[in-house]
């Protein structure tokens, strides 16, 4: 092929350009409200410069948030993880039959167990705590940790596990020094999956929290009422949240795109 000539190049880069100022623009914005004086922020002509303040920031919050992702994310992970190489490794004729049930349960509509899940909650003592999100975001992370890892585990060579075995080593050994090393970019975007979904999620959270376990999703909600718009922080959170996607794309790619494409070529 020929290479591109110096216009069509300029012409590209100008088209990218134009592409990474329309999307970037907006995160931007949300940005730079999140640090603005409230005085100043709706004034008429847009201050460029200004001394920043992180008033709209609070910090209880964003920590609801990250204990609740990362204790689901971890939680999932490690069942999961487990979970799948069983129902890779074990010979069954009604293994598929169990991996299909656990794909069924992240089918199930969230809407449909809320109330079952508030009054237990509410009978255990657990109702407006971090563990009973961590408990309910894992019943969804759970399933489709299974299927990810399942995915990566079928294409590790049992081979290698027979060859370690002969040498001596126990099937945890196994698992923990061969076979999860090899399937290491699998747990990587499994953890991304659980960790942004944790995150990003909003009607457990709303109808499970209340003062003390409220997360930042919920939170940029109550910002909004019939007395008053809070700007500052509406924006505040909708930068926080967004955080987490974008670390998501700029580090993730090259694991994210072998995930979503497994399968389709043996």
């Amino acid at each position: 092929m020929d290479k591109p000539s110096r216009q069509q190049a300029v012409l590209v880069y100008l088209l990218l350009g134009i592409v990474m100022i329309v999307f970037l623009t907006p995160i931007y914005l949300i940005a730079a409200s999140s640090i603005k004086p409230s005085p100043i922020m709706f004034q008429k002509l847009p201050a460029f410069i200004f001394a920043p303040t992180f008033e709209h920031y609070h910090a209880r919050f964003i920590g609801n948030s990250l204990v609740v992702a990362l204790g689901s994310t971890a939680f999932s992970l490690f069942f999961g993880t487990i979970a799948a190489y069983a129902i890779s490794r074990i010979r069954h004729k009604r293994m598929n039959d169990v991996a299909f049930w656990i794909l069924s349960l992240r089918m199930f509509p969230p809407i449909a167990v809320v109330v079952p899940y508030y009054i237990i909650f509410r009978t255990t003592g657990l109702l407006d705590t971090p563990l009973a999100l961590i408990i309910v975001y894992s019943t969804a992370n759970i399933p489709l940790t299974v299927w990810l890892m399942k995915g990566f585990f079928d294409e590790v060579p049992t081979a290698l596990e027979e060859a370690a075995a002969v040498d001596g080593h126990g099937l945890i050994a196994i698992f923990w020094k061969i076979t999860l090393p090899l399937a290491a970019p699998g747990l990587a975007v499994s953890a991304v999956f659980c960790f942004i979904f944790s995150w990003n999620e909003f009607l457990f959270a709303l109808m499970l929290t209340g003062s003390q376990a409220q997360t930042a999703t919920v939170a940029v909600m109550s910002f909004w009422s019939s007395d008053a718009v809070q700007w500052g922080r509406i924006m505040a959170g909708s930068f926080v949240i967004l955080i987490p996607g974008v670390i998501f794309v700029l580090t993730c790619q090259r694991w994210l795109v072998r995930g979503l494409t497994m399968g389709s070529v043996k």
